[in-house]
């Protein structure tokens, strides 16, 4: 939503859509009395008074309708849409369009005046710089801090690339505990640009006096040039400043790089007993990764899971006395009012901490974030639980507060509003995924492995059908690469295969804590385990590894062979969850050529960036098991050899893996067609890292017909 800072002369253009009329009209006035005269009308009377105001001699007044998808930085007059709004929106677009839904657009309404506050600079006009490279400008982040004025954020958010329209979408959330009406506007500067744009606050949603709050950001991207978008807050508790707090964000040039980084496994488990004595702490690869970003800047950063670790939820005191009792008990229990409160509590408290605190929370501000989320956003193994567990009372009920703050804090979004946010939801009514455009050249998905999970499910059907249809309506004729983000590695040394190696670790490991290390698993996973009685071997199945999953990791598998075929794209997999560092591949089992083999698909292994890593004893049996086998009867999959050296020079007998902390760069070449995954690993000092490529090169074979 905007006003601009300095009125132009512009000329408004507006088109009534169906679909987002009923609750998107905005109106704006320059007139006082006019905005009086207007809320006096009835609302059923409206729409016939908008059409007749073209034929009034009004020459200082402006009236414009417009739409929240088009021009996000439009205002609103505050008192008139909270009225009504909503009801004028539907007796316009019923008067116009009647019943048929599928009629986008049935007339447009042109205003002409001198000035026109209803223009968005910040898509409508035009650049005023040269289309060409231009290095981005360094900054101090020491000076980057949360904002002192609310009480969490600003948390940026990617959404999407409309590459037709040249158009950036996403989005900034801040949390406050503040009372007052509305937060203040944020200020938005495109340098290319004459004039800034602002962004209203829309409220979200509220908890315990704690208020929600998305601004909507849409910028318009150049061919060639860059932008470092620089943003704001109008007022500073209550009052102007010559000197705000400031933040800013790169968008990247449409026919350029989009360069962007991916992390997993964004905290410390309750196992790790000093988390800065061995590890120096939670910031040294956020560190590393701002450093990186302020040499060459990182356009969008992805976080593949447990970007929260949530598990001592289970710690307080209700759900310690729900764990204490005996198995009849617990799967009976209701998740009554006092273990909800405590739960969201937890969740809420934990967020805000963790989202101002350290160098993540620089990052978080500095960098469009977009997510999916894995166990530990919830708690250790949630989904995985036998079927009884998982569907207890208690368990659900953790697992729709979770939900509720992810929504919140990670999406910025709500239950009501997650199609505007970008996020997909099949028939079954759980779960949201996320696809959205890097650039002209690569698609990224990311498929929520979390919400409809069971013992024996990681995505319903429901689920692959919704990804297949949006995955090839969104393949644009430019793209040469499609990603797959999961939670955990889809190619990874198979559990089967490593159990006969666990005899020979001796008594060094019990066998419960081996593998609860090969797939990031924790004390609270155990702990609730323990407490129901299963074997935790039995059990531990959250891994595509896991024979349990076979199945269904071959359909999705060959659904992704069938899109590469026909419309000649690169599938890679990237995930994180078991905190090793690693490549892998899936290849046509007779292929003699990489770059013509729509089968050839990359798996690459980041994590964790803040997670300490599984013991040396866990690499050696998992390269015992690392063998080449087969997926289907024409695709074998295997681990590869990238780390011959250690961080320190050091040669290394195990090559696969490496039990470091780690992110992963990804740096596009849009000249080749190619793309740079870079694992970062973490120096034995805890000062910045060492850096292992991967290249993925586009498929060089012409699209088959379905």
């Amino acid at each position: 939503m905007y006003q601009p800072a300095n009125k132009g002369k512009h000329v408004g253009e507006c088109a009534l859509a169906k679909k987002r009329l009923s609750r998107n009209v905005c109106v704006s006035a320059l007139n006082p009395y006019f905005a009086r005269t207007l809320r006096s009308f009835s609302p059923s009377f409206l729409p016939f008074f908008l059409l007749s105001l073209r034929f009034l001699p009004l020459p200082t007044l402006t009236f414009t309708m417009t739409f929240r998808d088009d021009h996000p930085h439009l205002s609103m007059i505050g008192d008139f849409v909270g009225h009504f709004g909503d009801k004028i929106g539907g007796k316009i677009s019923n008067l116009f369009s009647g019943d048929d839904e599928k009629q986008e657009v049935v007339e447009k309404i042109v205003v002409h005046d001198k000035e026109n506050p209803s223009c968005d600079p910040l898509i409508d006009d035009h650049e005023e710089c040269e289309d060409a490279a231009i290095e981005a400008a360094r900054q101090e982040y020491e000076h980057i801090k949360p904002s002192a004025q609310f009480k969490c954020g600003p948390v940026l958010r990617f959404q999407d690339i409309q590459v037709q329209q040249r158009r950036w979408i996403g989005s900034a959330l801040i949390v406050t505990d503040k009372d007052d009406p509305r937060p203040p506007r944020m200020v938005i500067r495109d340098p290319t640009k004459s004039r800034v744009g602002f962004s209203l606050p829309q409220h979200l949603e509220s908890w315990e006096g704690n208020h929600f709050y998305r601004y909507d950001i849409q910028l318009t991207l150049m061919a060639h040039r860059e932008k470092r978008i620089e943003y704001w807050f109008e007022t500073e508790n209550g009052v102007k400043t010559k000197t705000p707090q400031k933040w800013n964000f790169h968008v990247p040039a449409l026919d350029e790089n989009h360069n962007w980084a991916f992390y997993s496994c964004n905290g410390f488990t309750s196992d790790v007993a000093d988390p800065m004595g061995t590890h120096g702490g939670a910031d040294p690869l956020w560190d590393d990764l701002l450093g990186a970003h302020d040499r060459l800047p990182f356009h969008t950063i992805v976080g593949g899971g447990d970007q929260i670790y949530n598990d001592d939820v289970l710690a307080t005191p209700e759900m310690v006395e729900w764990l204490a009792m005996d198995e009849e008990s617990r799967l009976s229990t209701s998740f009554n009012n006092e273990k909800k409160y405590a739960v969201e509590r937890y969740y809420f408290d934990h967020y805000v901490e963790h989202f101002t605190t350290g160098t993540y929370s620089k990052a978080l501000s500095l960098i469009p974030s977009v997510n999916t989320w894995d166990d530990h956003d919830i708690i250790d193994g949630y989904g995985s639980y036998p079927a009884k567990y998982q569907l207890s009372n208690v368990m659900q009920g953790i697992g729709a507060a979770a939900a509720r703050f992810y929504l919140l804090f990670q999406q910025h979004s709500n239950a009501h509003i997650t199609q505007r946010a970008g996020l997909l939801t099949a028939k079954s009514g759980k779960g949201w995924s996320t696809i959205t455009h890097f650039g002209k050249r690569t698609l990224v998905v990311l498929p929520d492995t979390r919400s409809e999970r069971s013992k024996e499910t990681i995505l319903s059907n429901d689920t692959y059908d919704l990804l297949e249809k949006e995955i090839r309506r969104q393949l644009l004729p430019t793209t040469k690469h499609l990603v797959i983000v999961l939670g955990t590695p889809l190619v990874y040394p198979a559990l089967t295969l490593f159990e006969a190696s666990l005899d020979k670790l001796g008594d060094k490991l019990s066998r419960g804590s081996v593998i609860g290390k090969i797939f990031g698993k924790c004390k609270a996973f155990e702990n609730v385990l323990g407490q129901f009685g299963p074997e935790l071997l039995d059990d531990l199945v959250d891994s595509w590894a896991c024979t349990i999953h076979t199945e269904e990791k071959r359909r999705l598998v060959e659904l992704l062979q069938t899109i590469a075929t026909q419309h000649s794209v690169r599938v890679t997999f990237v995930g994180g969850d078991v905190h090793v560092g690693g490549a892998g591949r899936l290849f046509g089992t007779e292929s003699k050529d990489r770059l013509t083999d729509p089968y050839d698909m990359v798996q690459i292994v980041s994590s964790a960036i803040v997670n300490g890593p599984p013991p040396g004893g866990v690499i050696t049996a998992l390269h015992a098991t690392s063998k080449t086998y087969s997926l289907n009867e024409y695709t074998s999959e295997e681990m590869t050899e990238i780390f011959t050296k250690d961080v320190d020079g050091s040669p290394l007998d195990n090559k696969k893996l490496l039990n470091r902390r780690n992110w992963c760069s990804v740096r596009e070449f849009h000249d080749k067609s190619q793309l740079k995954f870079t694992i970062r690993v973490e120096n034995i000092d805890h000062v910045g890292t060492q850096k292992y490529p991967i290249f993925v090169e586009p498929l060089t074979v012409t699209p088959r017909e379905p």
